[in-house]
């Protein structure tokens, strides 16, 4: 039997030789994060991940006292995904080589052959040049990394004509609409564009603050990394009192203590407008703060709507009651008790206004904040809308490539969550099935802006997979001239449709490039704690013929004979092998030295002594303590002067937007309607959401799907990792005890879950933690098409893997366009049952 001593010292010597470098998960969605990861290197590979011990070092949790609380100076620790990365890195299946596909696009349709990465370059080269052209005088090339914010993160946009550039996004896209036509508040110009300091963000620790908070469709401690799910257990420890309103109880009531209220899927409009009823009827609303900042008129017009002034319906708790299937006299006491317990953090998260109407919803928890004088006060809460975004306590370095930018200005196309409906339309339009006036508004496209025609498309990512209508997605995607991208594995679903595949870097360990939108090397602290940066520089290198994608650019751009332009301080590095590592002397160092000089009295401020970069490359993290007590809440850099923050035409909150009124939505970039205050049933449409309980689908579709993510994906990445599959991870439907029973289900069997749109094929599991009539599927689950039983939803095959994406159609008018939509209604049977 081994001694103490003994195995200590056998574990020490593991360690022997073993060299740290420090990143982050920056990779396949996980941008808004930045937890730290400390990685042991060792004869090249990375051997172990460990937490961050960047502060704190060597305690049990992320601070060791109350001053660390109060200050922030707490750890960023990552959650399973992260700390399971070399299972992706090392995995059998990586692909180490470009390749080049024979015969058709689509899974089973044609194979791959291996080629040179000169014959990949100048291929791709090539098309490029002859698209450019071939079509001056519409759009033609779209990059799937992410077309938005009115802009397109192509890094040759400006030198090439024809890029599809499109507005919204896909996080917040449930809630943007509703956000600029009531507060006035746009993403894109505080967040990309800098012409507007209106942030509507909250720190971490300003939770402290909070007496309540409200868990509308939202689960932290799965789906918020950083540090505001650690913030919320340190509230609850500390009295602050939590709700969760969902169709599932899930992660965070548990951990949070959380009060359940189920509520069916769609109908949070619907609840909304009872508890607005409660706080008009019975006087619960903040005077003093509705005087100041809200527009009179519209707070009373709606207040007509809500009472039954204007459509002769009253929508007081008892209305909504079998709408919701929440009981009206609980609808009544939460209302009673939001009223009372300012300050509340009512946060509505993306699964509730990320499906047809879902606006609304995110309009009504806008409009309740505000009703309540919680929407910019310390401790609450916007409600439900770009809450990721913040004022940064530290600013980074900022490195120079001396890029000189083209002259060729892209316009706005499309919105980015419509791309597959450009696809499916410009076929339609070509033949004349439908108007330009039409394909306008169901894609998006701004008037007198030119229409897109996409006929090359770059997929650096698993996005053919990844969003709603994935079979009319792959359609499109396989009618494409010519694609290329990079992709990670052999069988990621998104290869089957690119003419040319290269390896991809797992770019925060194996290289030194750009993530999107020009995010560098110098990666920025996360939504909720911005007081911290990180150096990451290159870990490992990586495997087989696996090149940087900036080193591919740059040969791309010197084929195309733009290259002294597109990275002057790089145009005489042409081995690949040299590429990382002149980057990083060439751009990243000075940029820290330049900063270093501290030529503002920043880091001054914070009496903060930069160390040279050779000692910053030991411990490449700065991080500053923030005021107790001083955190930021939403519009805190406006309000506290009192100034609005809100761009309404009035410069306060319109409960009844005046943009909308005097505007015909249908004749802009929106496409559709929307009414000027939150309803029920919309003014312009007969029938309820495509997605709702009560929509006539529901005759053959019954069952209202959920698609919630969870702790073992981030979108796609990692479906394949051992360590997050199996006795961690079984990718599942759940269903609740009745409609299991209706159907002769249990839990282990095969089911086939099924609509207009597609079908997928995923084992059941029965649990009573989630409302009748509603089922819930993880997304995030490579597909993986059977190709013996196709059907006319599936001509690849029925999906064996469960993704969920396949079961979402993508129809958002009369409504306006925007939403990234994530549910549907499906049917359910047991494999082997006939229908």
């Amino acid at each position: 039997m081994m001694s103490r001593e003994s195995i200590v010292e056998e574990l020490g010597s593991r360690h022997e030789g073993v060299e740290y470098f420090y990143t982050t998960c920056h990779n396949n969605g996980c941008w808004d994060a930045t937890c730290l990861i400390k990685c042991g290197i060792k004869d090249g590979k990375v051997v172990s991940i460990e937490p961050d011990d960047s502060v704190n070092p060597g305690v049990a949790r992320e601070d060791d006292d109350e001053n660390a609380i109060q200050t922030g100076m707490i750890q960023a620790r990552a959650c399973p995904m992260g700390h399971a990365w070399r299972q992706e890195l090392y995995s059998e299946n990586r692909l180490l080589y470009p390749m080049k596909r024979v015969g058709k696009k689509g899974p089973g349709k044609g194979r791959f052959e291996r080629i040179s990465w000169d014959e990949a370059l100048d291929t791709i080269a090539d098309k490029m040049r002859k698209m450019a052209e071939e079509n001056p005088d519409h759009p033609w090339l779209y990059y799937c990394y992410y077309v938005a914010f009115e802009s397109s993160d192509f890094p040759f946009a400006s030198y090439l004509k024809g890029t599809i550039t499109g507005w919204g996004d896909h996080s917040t896209s449930g809630g943007a609409a509703a956000e600029d036509f009531h507060l006035g508040v746009r993403l894109t110009d505080c967040l990309i564009k800098g012409t507007s300091d209106a942030y509507p963000g909250f720190e971490a620790p300003d939770l402290l603050n909070s007496k309540l908070v409200v868990l509308w469709g939202f689960d932290p401690m799965v789906s918020w990394f950083g540090h505001v799910p650690y913030y919320m257990k340190l509230a609850q420890e500390r009295g602050c009192k939590f709700i969760l309103i969902d169709p599932v109880y899930n992660v965070s009531a548990e951990c949070l203590n959380a009060q359940w209220i189920p509520i069916r899927p769609g109908t949070d409009t619907a609840f909304g407008l009872a508890v607005a009823h409660v706080l008009y009827t019975e006087d619960l609303y903040d005077h003093e703060y509705v005087e100041k900042w809200v527009e009179p008129e519209g707070f009373e017009e709606w207040r007509k709507y809500v009472v039954g002034e204007v459509d002769g319906v009253v929508h007081d708790p008892a209305w909504a009651e079998p709408i919701t299937g929440i009981p009206a006299e609980t609808i009544a006491e939460f209302a009673r008790y939001y009223a009372s317990m300012k300050p509340v953090h009512l946060h509505q998260m993306y699964s509730v206004s990320k499906r047809n109407l879902g606006d609304y919803a995110a309009a009504v928890a806008m409009l309740l904040q505000a009703m309540t004088g919680n929407l910019s006060i310390a401790g609450g809460c916007e409600g439900g809308g770009a809450l990721l975004v913040t004022q940064p306590r530290i600013f980074a370095p900022v490195p120079q490539t001396g890029q000189i930018l083209g002259d060729v200005v892209n316009p706005i196309t499309n919105n980015n969550n419509k791309v597959t409906e450009v696809m499916y339309c410009q076929k339609l339009y070509a033949a004349g099935e439908i108007t330009e006036e039409e394909f306008r508004r169901r894609i998006g496209c701004p008037p007198g802006n030119p229409l897109p025609h996409i006929k090359m498309a770059i997929v650096p990512n698993n996005y053919i997979n990844n969003q709603h209508h994935v079979s009319k997605r792959m359609a499109g995607f396989a009618d494409l001239e010519f694609s290329w991208g990079w992709q990670y594995f052999h069988d990621q679903p998104s290869i089957e449709f690119l003419d040319i595949v290269l390896p991809s870097p797992v770019i925060q360990f194996e290289s030194t490039d750009l993530h999107f939108f020009g995010i560098n090397r110098f990666w920025g602290a996360p939504s909720g704690m911005n007081n911290y940066f990180l150096f990451a520089g290159k870990g490992v290198n990586p495997p087989g013929e696996v090149r940087s994608k900036d080193w591919v650019w740059m040969e791309l751009a010197r084929r195309l004979g733009f290259a002294d332009k597109f990275n002057p301080k790089m145009l005489d590095v042409t081995d690949w092998r040299d590429w990382d590592e002149q980057v990083i002397e060439r751009i990243y160092k000075p940029a820290y030295e330049e900063w270093a000089k501290d030529e503002y009295g920043y880091l001054a401020y914070y009496d903060y002594e930069p160390p040279t970069w050779e000692e910053f490359q030991k411990m490449p993290i700065v991080r500053v303590p923030g005021e107790p007590g001083e955190w930021f809440y939403p519009f805190k850099n406006t309000v506290e002067f009192g100034r609005s923050p809100f761009k309404t035409p009035s410069g306060k909150i319109e409960f009844d937007s005046s943009y909308v009124k005097e505007t015909d939505l249908t004749k802009t970039r929106y496409g559709g309607h929307y009414d000027s205050f939150p309803r029920w049933q919309p003014t312009y449409q007969d029938v309820t959401a495509n997605d709702s309980y009560y929509h006539p689908w529901t005759e053959f579709f019954p069952l209202s799907m959920v698609t919630p993510v969870s702790s073992y994906r981030q979108h796609s990445a990692n479906d394949q990792n051992p360590w997050l599959k199996g006795d961690c991870y079984e990718h599942m439907i759940r269903m609740s005890p009745a409609d299991a029973a209706d159907r002769g289900i249990k839990s282990g069997d095969r089911v086939l879950v099924y609509n207009q749109f597609g079908e997928v094929e995923i084992t059941a599991y029965v649990s009573s933690k989630l409302l009748p009539g509603t089922v819930s599927i993880g997304h995030g689950e490579w597909s993986k098409f059977d190709d013996t039983r196709k059907s006319k939803t599936m001509c690849y095959g029925i999906d064996t893997a469960g993704n969920c994406n396949l079961l979402i159609g993508d129809a958002h008018l009369p409504h306006i366009v925007g939403a990234l939509l994530t549910a549907g209604l499906v049917e359910v049977r047991k494999v082997g049952d006939e229908r």
